[in-house]
């Protein structure tokens, strides 16, 4: 019982901090396009270094739908990573491919969540960050920021993400209703630990993103006072 009481607490934190996320990472992409814009005036100039700085994460972003598609057995009709500036507006990337059932189409649609938290997960395996070398830190928390930003870039994506709430409560209610042991199913397979230890480090991983969109936040407020 305390196992999966922990596995709860731990569940919950990262679909909180995965809001929170949601929403600074909104925030702050505003904040830069305004700073920019003071400096730069065309807007033409301002998305496409918005575009260079979120390029990372548009990339594996798009990748994210791909490989989902592609595993699902969903045909692929245009993958595009790079930008394209049309009728005066910029499109960072898009994988266009053909939906067959909702269920699917939920599970590429948020691919990149997951993909973003898997890039987190090998950040902590591989022992990234911190570590003894300055310059690998900063592009480990470039990399972070730029993930983070962009794990929940597009409308559709929102729209299938939005549908994970009422999943996980009609789960909770067939367990509930069918009085499934899931407690005693994991801990007989034993990952209950392992999926806590999953869960523990992304969380550790989404708070640092957390703290790294604060903290820019924070800067572009200060220099903007200094113009």
């Amino acid at each position: 019982m305390v196992i999966m009481g922990l596995l709860l607490v731990q569940l919950l934190a990262a679909l909180i901090l995965l809001i929170i996320l949601f929403f600074l990472s909104r925030f702050t992409t505003n904040q830069l396009f305004h700073f920019l814009r003071r400096i730069f005036k065309s807007d033409k100039t301002v998305f496409g270094i918005i575009t260079l700085i979120f390029f990372p994460g548009t990339v594996i972003h798009e990748l994210a739908h791909f490989f989902a598609a592609i595993v699902l057995f969903l045909p692929v009709k245009d993958l595009k990573v790079f930008p394209e500036w049309k009728d005066n507006y910029l499109k960072l990337g898009h994988v266009l491919y053909e939906k067959k059932d909702v269920v699917r189409g939920f599970l590429v649609g948020i691919a990149p969540v997951f993909v973003g938290l898997f890039v987190f997960w090998a950040i902590f395996a591989w022992q990234l960050f911190p570590n003894q070398n300055f310059m690998l830190n900063i592009i480990i928390v470039y990399l972070i920021f730029a993930v983070s930003s962009t794990m929940f870039s597009s409308k559709q994506d929102l729209v299938d993400l939005a549908s994970i709430p009422p999943i996980l409560i009609f789960l909770w209610g067939f367990i509930y209703v069918f009085n499934i042991k899931v407690g005693e199913i994991l801990a007989k397979a034993g990952i209950t630990e392992l999926i806590i230890s999953f869960l523990s480090q992304i969380n550790f991983y989404l708070l640092l993103s957390i703290a790294i969109h604060v903290a820019i936040i924070i800067m572009l407020k200060f220099f903007s006072k200094l113009k």
